[in-house]
């Protein structure tokens, strides 16, 4: 990694294609997946600082769609403010044996050396799939206020700041019960908001130093607190970022990410994952050339298809 690639990484925006592919596996075991954690270290094995190392890293599952966008599951996501995260047993993310996976790294060297033999350790906490009682099922929630799948999600804002937001309309209805995000510097909010009512559902702030920098988010736990609010099937939300500073520089490659857990009312009812969706082709091929090839790896028949039922976990 080369150092001082902030400024680079900015010019070129955020995507897919600026994303390398680091491992592609199949799942080992039948699991509820409750946390995981990362750490970075370089060819000695001393421990790297994430913020300055890496801009993020997420763990796809290519045999699921995500439920806001018809591209494959996020089943965790690290940004550079982003720390590590877990679940009571009470709840868990189903992963099953054989889940085609890959794992996707975008590094950003914010220091002024090169890091040579840069190693990721991600480890993730599980439980046996015949837990009793049975954990409420949760799946991955991410929304973005400017998702262009291969083209990038970054965006501009005159100086003083602004705001981008975009709307959604859910396709199964089901409980937010934690909720995150991701900005960048002079970031100040993510709001999820009910577009009929203008009703505030969650809110994400940031933190930040005097002079606009981003050190990290708040994070909403609302399953463990309460109930969380519910999101309605056909119903339509919207996510909206907020930016404020900068008072005499245009505000350049802002985004604007809500990540968070899902508990749907009826896991059967999960969107169908589409294989021939071009947003879906985008993410076996990060780097835009469009086909039903990924790049060094033919696409991989699995046991859900376009139009199939989902099935609840099985206990193994």
């Amino acid at each position: 990694m080369h150092g001082g690639s902030k400024m680079m990484m900015m010019m070129m925006g955020h995507g897919p294609g600026n994303e390398d592919v680091r491992v592609h596996f199949r799942w080992p075991a039948d699991v509820w997946m409750r946390s995981f954690d990362l750490k970075l270290f370089d060819k000695n094995h001393n421990r790297l600082n994430q913020p300055t190392t890496m801009h993020h890293l997420e763990l796809l599952n290519f045999d699921r769609r995500q439920v806001l966008y018809p591209m494959v599951e996020r089943v965790c996501g690290l940004g550079e403010e982003t720390g590590s995260a877990k679940v009571p047993k009470s709840v868990g993310l189903p992963l099953d044996a054989g889940m085609d996976m890959g794992l996707y790294v975008m590094w950003n060297n914010h220091t002024d050396r090169d890091i040579e033999g840069v190693t990721l350790q991600l480890t993730m906490e599980y439980s046996p799939r015949n837990l009793v009682p049975r954990p409420t099922i949760v799946l991955p929630f991410k929304a973005d206020v400017n998702i262009h799948p291969g083209a990038g999600d970054a965006f501009d804002l005159p100086p003083g700041g602004g705001s981008r937001s975009a709307v959604f309309t859910m396709e199964v209805s089901g409980r937010l019960i934690a909720a995150g995000g991701h900005l960048h510097d002079f970031g100040k909010e993510l709001r999820l908001e009910d577009v009929a009512t203008g009703k505030v559902l969650a809110r994400v702030r940031a933190d930040r130093k005097p002079n606009g920098e981003v050190t990290g988010v708040s994070h909403g736990l609302y399953g463990i607190l309460g109930r969380g609010p519910h999101l309605v099937a056909g119903r339509q939300y919207r996510i909206v970022a907020v930016y404020e500073g900068s008072p005499t520089d245009s505000i350049r490659g802002a985004m604007g990410l809500m990540g968070g857990i899902f508990a749907p009312d009826d896991y059967a009812k999960w969107p169908k994952l589409d294989r021939t969706n071009p947003d879906y082709l985008i993410d076996l091929n990060p780097k835009g050339r469009m086909g039903a090839v990924a790049a060094g790896r033919p696409v991989i028949d699995t046991r859900e298809t376009a139009g199939e039922e989902m099935k609840p976990p099985s206990h193994k």
